[in-house]
C-alpha cells in the first residue's frame, strides 16, 4: 500500500489518463460499483487520515443550513457570525456557502487536525464517499478520481480495483473474478481530525486525457477505450 503523499502524489498524476480509461471500461463492460466501494473502505481502514488532510487542503465545501448551525452549536456562537467568519458565498448562487479557505486549506484546519471534527459539515463526514451502496455526487467515479493523486485510500483502492477486475492498461483483457468483494460492507466516511478524511468531491484541478492504443476485447462495445 502506498501511503506516502508525495508518492501518491506521482502515481496519480502519472496514472490520470489510466484512470480515465479505467473508469470507462468499467461504465462499458458493466462492472457493479459495490465491490470497489468494500476494497475502498478496507483500505481506509489502514489509513490515517490525520497524517494526511489533503482533503481539508485542496477541497471547496459547500455547507447546508444544518451544517452552519451544528458549527454555531459547537462554537457557542450564533449562525450569523458563522457565516460572517467562516463562510463564503457561491459565485452565482448567492444562498449558498461554503467554508472559507485560506492558504494552508480550510478555515477548520489546524495542521493537520480539524478544530471542528465532531461537528464537521456532512461533505466532510462522508468523504471519500466509499459507503457501500452511496449514490452521491461525491461516489461518482469521475469525482473520486479527481482526488486519485492526492488521497491514499482512493489511490490504493482504485490500484486494487484494476487488479481485481483484471485491467491493464496496454490491453486489457479483463474479466477479473469478484469473487468475495460482491459482499455486503460496512460504512465510508471520515473527517481529517480525529480519524477520517474531509471535504467534499471538487478540486481546483482535474486529470485530462486518455492513454494511447488498447487492444480490443471481443465483448466491448463501441467506444470502449479497449478499442484502438
Amino acid at each position: 500500500m502506498v501511503t506516502d503523499l508525495g508518492e501518491v502524489f506521482r502515481l496519480g498524476t502519472e496514472k490520470a489518463a489510466e484512470n480515465v480509461a479505467f473508469r470507462r471500461y468499467l461504465a462499458n463492460h458493466h462492472y457493479p460499483s459495490g465491490p470497489f466501494q468494500i476494497i475502498a473502505q478496507e483500505v481506509q481502514s489502514h489509513v490515517d487520515c490525520t497524517v494526511c488532510a489533503n482533503c481539508c487542503r485542496h477541497g471547496e465545501v459547500a455547507v447546508s443550513g444544518e451544517d452552519i448551525a451544528a458549527i454555531a452549536r459547537h462554537l457557542g456562537t450564533t449562525v450569523d457570525e458563522v457565516e460572517r467568519l467562516y463562510l463564503v458565498g457561491v459565485a452565482g448562487a448567492p444562498a449558498q456557502h461554503e467554508l472559507r479557505t485560506k492558504e494552508e486549506g480550510c478555515v477548520f484546519l489546524d495542521g493537520t487536525l480539524c478544530l471542528i471534527y465532531e461537528a464537521r459539515p456532512k461533505a466532510c463526514r462522508e468523504f471519500p464517499h466509499v459507503a457501500t451502496g452511496a449514490h452521491t455526487l461525491g461516489s461518482r467515479r469521475a469525482s473520486q478520481d479527481r482526488w486519485v493523486a492526492l488521497c491514499p485510500i482512493l489511490f490504493n483502492a482504485v490500484e486494487e480495483y484494476k487488479r481485481v477486475v483484471g485491467f491493464h492498461p496496454q490491453g486489457s483483457e479483463g474479466g477479473g473474478d469478484l469473487g468475495g468483494w460482491r459482499g455486503a460492507g460496512g460504512g465510508g466516511g471520515g473527517g481529517a481530525g480525529r480519524g477520517g478524511g474531509a471535504a467534499d468531491a471538487r478540486r481546483r484541478k482535474t486529470p485530462r486525457g486518455l492513454p494511447g492504443a488498447y487492444r480490443r476485447r471481443r465483448s466491448c462495445r463501441a467506444g470502449c477505450p479497449c478499442d484502438p
